[in-house]
């Protein structure tokens, strides 16, 4: 199994989040730094990934968690664990 692990906490804006998920993921060139490119290149994974995920706070990440959370229930090929602070 893949494994990756995104740490977003030095991310600070939608541009800063995509240019790391491309990097990080190993994104195709073609990735068009939106929602709809991380879901369909999410969608397009066909080996068992697990993807961890942590840092995610605020506003600003709620509509990429959105996005790994329904990639995981379209794409049986990943696992995404989402890792938040409990205090």
């Amino acid at each position: 199994m893949k494994k990756i692990i995104l740490d977003f906490s030095n991310l600070k804006n939608a541009e800063e989040i995509h240019e790391y998920l491309f990097q990080k993921m190993e994104l195709p060139e073609y990735y068009g730094r939106n929602l709809d490119a991380l879901y369909d290149c999410l969608s397009e994974i066909d080996t068992p990934t697990c993807i961890a995920i942590f840092n995610c706070k605020g506003k600003i990440f709620n509509n990429f968690l959105n996005v790994f959370r329904d990639s995981e229930c379209e794409n049986s090929n990943i696992c995404c664990i989402i890792y938040t602070d409990s205090k």
